[in-house]
């Protein structure tokens, strides 16, 4: 999917987006009314996008929200919605996007009743670009940036020599649920998004890999990574693994068939002391774990949010 691997080649300093901010919450068709001569059959998928998004909602979006996203995932070449707006965010003279405004703002306020998503993202482009992200530097994303809980969603599209960003988010919006492609566990970045450059945390001959952390407000700008080194296996099994390694120990990030994920440390090949398991369902169990099993005492996380103490002999 192009939006994963629609990554600008060099970091560059765009005015900020917020003329949106202001405009009243409209209907899907109203909202995208100024941009339909610029984008032929866009009533069509409109109609599309209102019929086959999910609604109701569980997290309170109404359809015309839900709409929202679910026409931004839809790709139908070169003229798709996502791609034409991308384009238009990437461009210095903010007027261009005026017509795009109430759409900005209907699509702003479904992302906002979504719960943030703080895990470990991956998007990438087909040519080596890690040069280009220098350790410290900061940047801001101004335009809506997607990425996936699966680094095999992302690998699928690259090819020889590429990049492949991991980014450390804090809040993401799992769309899956709202999307064209479930299966593809999409999380959008919004407008503003602010990162920092860790490091380059790979370099090979055919595979980079850029490091970047997600900031939220001042103090994040002193934190330190939770991923400090990493190595990644870039074959294609169906199992992934991301691992640092901790003194006697390992932190590793692994990918099970069933798309459940461990990421904490490791031991003789087991998940072993501190780390979170996240479930196929969306449940997520984060505890001490001994000898590959749950020990002491943990929390449950359900995706309603939902949080549940949990004690384990």
């Amino acid at each position: 999917m192009l939006r994963f691997t629609n990554v600008d080649h060099k970091p560059t300093r765009l005015p900020p987006v917020y003329g949106y901010r202001t405009h009243p919450l409209l209907p899907l068709r109203q909202a995208l009314e100024p941009v339909l001569p610029h984008i032929i059959e866009l009533d069509e998928f409109i109609q599309i996008a209102k019929t086959e998004c999910h609604f109701p909602s569980e997290h309170g979006l109404t359809r015309e929200e839900s709409a929202a996203i679910y026409i931004y995932t839809m790709d139908w070449g070169e003229q798709s919605l996502y791609r034409v707006l991308n384009g238009l965010l990437r461009i210095t003279d903010r007027t261009v996007l005026v017509p795009w405004h109430n759409y900005l703002k209907l699509f702003n306020s479904a992302l906002k009743k979504l719960p943030s998503y703080q895990k470990n993202l991956w998007r990438g482009v087909n040519v080596d670009i890690s040069k280009n992200f220098k350790k410290g530097e900061e940047l801001t994303w101004w335009n809506i940036t997607s990425s996936s809980t699966s680094v095999d969603v992302v690998k699928q599209f690259l090819g020889q020599s590429s990049t492949l960003f991991l980014i450390e988010a804090k809040n993401g919006k799992l769309i899956s649920a709202y999307s064209n492609f479930p299966e593809e566990n999409e999380v959008i970045l919004g407008l503003g998004t602010r990162v920092r450059v860790v490091s380059d945390a790979l370099d090979s001959s055919s595979l980079n890999v850029v490091h970047l952390m997600e900031l939220l407000g001042e103090n994040d700008e002193k934190l330190p990574s939770t991923l400090p080194t990493m190595n990644i296996d870039t074959s294609t099994n169906t199992q992934t693994e991301v691992s640092m390694n901790v003194e006697d120990s390992t932190f590793k990030v692994h990918i099970y068939e069933d798309d459940s994920r461990y990421e904490g440390e490791w031991k003789n090949q087991k998940r072993h002391e501190k780390g979170t398991f996240y479930y196929a369902n969306g449940n997520t169990y984060t505890g001490d774990w001994v000898d590959d099993k749950r020990a002491g005492e943990g929390i449950f996380t359900c995706p309603n949010g939902d949080r549940y103490k949990k004690s384990c002999s």
